[in-house]
């Protein structure tokens, strides 16, 4: 249960979208760290959704992790979302799902291993389910987004051959229905640095582009940039992604607000998330935005050491140097003060 109002981060603060995070002593951080919500596995890259029985989330894992959280009971694992991997696929081990209600089933975006980009690359796949604690089964014909020299289908979306940009495969894929005009997107990264952002318009079962609908890119940047979310709420857009190695302690959250879908690479970013703000987390990233009863609630992932459940401190490596760690789901509540979104409470492990 959430506890500490002293989280709540100014607009000032806000605006050191490039200073670097105050180190704070295991003693004294030891006192406020925040709890988290879900400790028992690992929870990177969550998605969280809202069901008529409770909320579901997934995280990227083998088949992809997934668990429910029923009111008063708090959160707990079941069976993973995926059914099994689509042809296409190899190794049973995908990233940063998202899960989004469309229409009368729900749609799973997931990054899954293919050949043909170098090891370990990866193509945006496909799967549906009638609820969203059902088996969910891929659909084998095609990618939806790829590059085209994958060792795959020709995928419904391929990105083009930008100079500059890797070509090393799409991960990160964040389904947003446009409030204003009941467009619904897909949202990705492409793979490497330079990293990009890209938008898909699709069609209305989500399950492939609108019809003639090509991606365009959004921002760019030099540095590692991904998990796309976007967030349509009091006249603006927020774009929120991570930023830095997700690995490290330096990993956080920044956000960008614009009036359109097509001027983020002039608007300032801005950080919410880091380990300054949030009282000694360690890699507060791959951030999701729930709306509940229109109020935003918004999900992330932290790491903790294996022996003492604390946050890592600098300088962290998770597989190199370091204690051993994973990474654990963080919850807390959003709001928005003059179009400027500031954490007011972290969420309690069964209550939120």
């Amino acid at each position: 249960m959430l506890r500490r109002l002293r989280l709540a981060v100014g607009a000032a603060a806000l605006a050191a979208a490039t200073a670097a995070p105050a180190l704070v002593p295991a003693e004294a951080a030891a006192a406020r760290y925040p709890d988290p919500i879900i400790t028992t596995e690992k929870s990177g890259d969550p998605s969280v959704v809202e069901t008529r029985s409770g909320r579901v989330l997934v995280t990227t894992g083998p088949r992809v992790r997934r668990a429910r959280w029923d009111p008063g009971e708090g959160w707990r694992w079941i069976s993973p979302a995926l059914s099994r991997l689509p042809r296409w696929a190899v190794v049973d081990d995908v990233w940063a799902a998202d899960l989004a209600r469309i229409g009368d089933r729900w749609v799973l975006y997931y990054a899954a291993r293919v050949r043909g980009l170098g090891k370990g690359r990866r193509c945006i796949g496909v799967a549906t389910a009638p609820t969203a604690y059902g088996a969910f089964r891929p659909i084998d014909a095609r990618p939806l987004v790829c590059h085209a020299r994958a060792d795959t289908p020709r995928a419904w979306d391929t990105v083009p051959r930008t100079p500059g940009l890797p070509r090393r495969g799409v991960i990160d894929p964040s389904y947003f229905l446009d409030p204003s005009t009941g467009t619904p997107y897909l949202l990705y990264k492409t793979d490497g640095r330079p990293s990009s952002i890209r938008l898909l318009p699709l069609g209305p079962r989500g399950i492939a582009p609108a019809a003639g609908a090509t991606s365009s890119q959004l921002v760019r940047a030099d540095w590692v940039m991904e998990n796309p979310v976007v967030l349509r709420r009091g006249g603006f857009y927020h774009l929120f992604t991570s930023e830095d190695i997700w690995s490290r302690c330096s990993y956080r959250t920044v956000w960008r607000r614009s009036a359109d879908l097509a001027t983020w690479p002039t608007r300032p970013r801005r950080v919410l998330l880091s380990r300054a703000t949030t009282d000694g987390l360690c890699g507060p990233g791959g951030a999701d935005v729930l709306l509940v009863d229109r109020r935003p609630l918004m999900y992330f992932h932290g790491w903790v050491r294996n022996d003492n459940g604390r946050p890592p401190e600098p300088p962290f490596m998770a597989g190199g140097r370091g204690p051993a760690a994973h990474r654990v789901l963080y919850g807390a509540r959003l709001r928005f003060v003059d179009d400027v979104p500031t954490l007011v409470r972290y969420l309690a492990r069964r209550s939120e």
